[in-house]
């Protein structure tokens, strides 16, 4: 059976309107366009609230919905969000950002180089184009931490833990941001492999690749720490729009955590995720007074970008500004 409507595959049970965030809308019925992030389960992300306000503010018809669905439909339902002519674009969550991306007609870097979207558009009609603001998003989080003391991320060192999508996005963006990296991971292979992507461009900051041994050696030399680990176990407190982390890795953290007493007094410690729960390195970071981030300044950049890659040529023809947009979306975030 050819599916040719969203409304098609919700009766089909392949696609359902998510439960969370209650902001979320609850039918699709009345919108004349529509922004369909796709994620795999449900959480209380702020997406919807994000665009919706941006979609008021500016008078736009456009409706965002968040949408659950399990990624191995990932081509039906790109095919019906071909046909279906409402459809604008969406985002792409945990479980999507890999699995749409063989089903798409372009890919802009340097998404193709991390492997991952997590936003798709609509060109022309029917094909879809795919990018990636997962990395940049976090890249301007950090960026503008270190502006709050006059400094900027170019030239700084980074030490980034992980080996999966999410330290090959962040670590891409880190780099063309001027960033110095020490990539580690428990398969020492992965940190490899993404130095590799950065370091094949002249105009790139470089990076090196070790493994978890040397935290406590690095950790007397860089400015910032990201960790950006992967899980193959979804759970709900410790949602990241990047990804997910592997359980067996904790003690790892726990680890780097003790070893956070030989790091610079003004090091950044961060972890990409949101969590009910901070990490062990991070509830350490904490104790000894050092400063932190996590991850909702990122939510906001990144959908923020993603946002503006969709309708930024059209907001500036009529006179509007990718800062206006950002000041609607913290503001709706910050207020859920």
């Amino acid at each position: 059976m050819t599916h040719t409507s969203i409304e098609e595959l919700m009766n089909a049970g392949i696609l359902r309107i998510a439960e969370e965030p209650p902001a979320n809308p609850r039918s699709i019925s009345a919108a004349p366009f529509l922004t369909m992030p796709l994620i795999a389960a449900d959480y209380p992300a702020k997406t919807p609230i994000m665009w919706n306000a941006a979609y008021r503010e500016f008078n736009m018809p456009e409706l965002n919905v968040m949408a659950v669905a399990n990624p191995a439909h990932a081509a039906l339902i790109l095919d019906v969000f071909r046909r279906d002519q409402r459809y604008r674009g969406g985002g792409c969550g945990v479980g999507f950002k890999e699995a749409v991306l063989a089903h798409l007609d372009a890919v802009e870097p340097p998404a193709d180089a991390m492997g991952a979207v997590n936003i798709v558009k609509k060109l022309d009609g029917s094909r879809l184009a795919g990018w990636n603001t997962d990395g940049l998003g976090y890249a301007r989080s950090l960026e503008e931490r270190f502006a709050r003391r006059g400094e900027t991320l170019r030239g700084k060192r980074v030490l980034l833990i992980g080996g999966g999508g999410s330290a090959r996005a962040i670590a891409i963006a880190l780099a063309e941001a001027g960033a110095k990296q020490s990539i580690v991971n428990r398969t020492e292979s992965k940190a490899e492999f993404i130095a590799s992507i950065i370091n094949k461009h002249a105009d790139r900051a470089p990076a090196t690749a070790g493994g978890l041994w040397q935290i406590p050696m690095l950790l007397t030399e860089v400015d910032a720490v990201v960790a950006a680990i992967d899980d193959e176990h979804h759970r709900r407190d410790e949602y990241s729009p990047l990804g997910r982390m592997e359980a067996a890795v904790e003690a790892n953290l726990t680890e780097a955590g003790a070893n956070l007493r030989l790091a610079k007094p003004s090091i950044i410690i961060s972890d990409v995720r949101l969590r009910t729960h901070p990490l062990p390195m991070l509830r350490q970071a904490n104790a000894l007074g050092l400063e932190t981030l996590d991850g909702k300044p990122m939510v906001a950049n990144q959908g923020i970008e993603a946002f503006w890659w969709l309708y930024g040529d059209a907001l500036e023809r009529v006179g509007r500004t990718k800062e206006e947009v950002s000041a609607i979306m913290r503001q709706a975030a910050n207020a859920a």
